[in-house]
């Protein structure tokens, strides 16, 4: 099949986020069995990463924009604008290119794109409905209302955007529910992201009482929020019985509030972009992912369970996953429990071990590469089929 992926960032091999990593992986391994053309979005300075994709596209069509180095309103809207922009660009080469079928990643990627002559999919790495409803049942006061408009807004785009595809893909069960409950004659394909993409077979020994938090935070303020979360009101409580306890904040672009963290605690690191996570993950004696708005799969999670490192994160931090909360991993929703969990782990490490075992086989049973290949090209071949049996509408002018 002749293939055209959208990607609103340039999928890398070390991007700097779990879902430019993952489309990558999808690009590399399709291009085997099929003619892959990709149209992304490209940074200012990321030209000669162009050279790692050429292997495997039969052509690129690459939209670049500046970087946006300060963060605030004005570079917000300048994002979003730019993001309409690639939508726009994206949809000129849907409508005038001959394509087999047409790969749409990322929901906010679709909001100017309409329905082609191909089948079309949208990979909806995130229901942006979800942490739009949360932040909205969160707020109090004024912002209540804004929130609620916010909310509502949200909603109403994803189910309109969605409605121009002919297949969604969806990284949870959960998610899959939870948007045929917005739009009920939604086709959706539950396709998990595989687990531990930038692991090696190598081990290292653990580092007594480090905990990691691994995300990037550049663009995605939940992240941060999460950090300073724990930062604030677990970390002390963790240190009343674990003095020693160190935290590690991992990713690319962390903003100055977390980088005061380290100013002010000799016993907190902000690493930045972290190159090689493999000795990372693996040498953590807990991974904490205190996720409060969550929004779809939570990838750092399933890549600590794949690296053998015990997890202690909340209900939203799980629900896209769907381990065995006590047995794969922990599961805390306030302060208090977080704390306890971490601690239980940092104690008891013949506990922490049985855990992390337990999680590791979790991953490798239900989130391997090769189920994950199995459920796109299943997809792929119906939507094919079906095309081959009903006459295509000719394309919107």
């Amino acid at each position: 099949m002749k293939i055209l992926f959208v990607s609103l960032f340039l999928p890398q091999q070390k991007a700097y986020h779990a879902g430019g990593r993952y489309v990558n992986e999808l690009v590399r391994r399709l291009s085997q069995r099929h003619e892959i053309h990709l149209a992304t979005r490209l940074e200012e300075g990321e030209e000669p990463l162009l050279s790692e994709l050429a292997p495997y596209c039969a052509g690129i069509h690459p939209f670049s924009y500046p970087r946006l180095p300060k963060r605030g309103v004005l570079a917000s809207l300048r994002l979003a604008a730019n993001y309409l922009a690639f939508s726009i660009f994206a949809n000129r080469l849907i409508q005038r290119g001959d394509y087999d079928l047409v790969q749409v990643e990322w929901v906010e990627t679709a909001v100017m794109i309409r329905r082609g002559a191909a089948p079309m999919v949208l990979d909806a790495h995130d229901v942006i409905t979800k942490p739009a409803r949360r932040s909205y049942l969160r707020s109090r006061g004024f912002a209540r209302l804004a929130q609620l408009v916010r909310w509502q807004l949200v909603r109403f785009l994803e189910v309109a955007i969605m409605g121009r595809f002919d297949r969604i893909f969806t990284m949870s069960e959960f998610d899959r529910g939870y948007l045929l409950d917005l739009a009920p004659g939604l086709k959706v394909t539950t396709v998990p992201i595989p687990a531990g993409m930038d692991l090696s077979t190598a081990t290292y020994p653990r580092v007594p009482g480090r905990l990691l938090f691994l995300a990037s935070y550049k663009y995605r303020p939940t992240n941060v929020e999460a950090a300073l979360w724990f930062h604030t009101e677990v970390l002390p409580l963790v240190r009343r019985e674990v003095p020693e306890a160190e935290f590690v904040i991992a990713g690319f672009g962390p903003p100055p509030q977390l980088v005061e963290l380290a100013e002010r605690d000799p016993q907190t690191r902000v690493t930045g972009f972290v190159d090689d996570t493999d000795e990372l993950y693996k040498s953590a004696s807990v991974f904490v992912a205190p996720i409060l708005t969550g929004g779809g799969i939570i990838v750092k999670v399933l890549d600590a369970l794949a690296a053998g490192t015990p997890v202690v994160t909340t209900s939203f931090g799980n629900e896209g996953i769907g381990a065995i909360a006590g047995r794969d991993l922990l599961v805390a929703d306030t302060a208090r429990e977080f704390a306890a969990a971490v601690v239980t782990l940092l104690r008891d490490r013949p506990y922490a071990e049985q855990v992390a075992a337990s999680g590791s086989a979790f991953v490798a049973g239900h989130f391997s590469i090769a189920a994950v290949l199995e459920r796109i090209e299943s997809s792929y071949r119906e939507l094919a089929a079906a095309a081959t049996d009903v006459p295509a509408a000719p394309p919107p002018r």
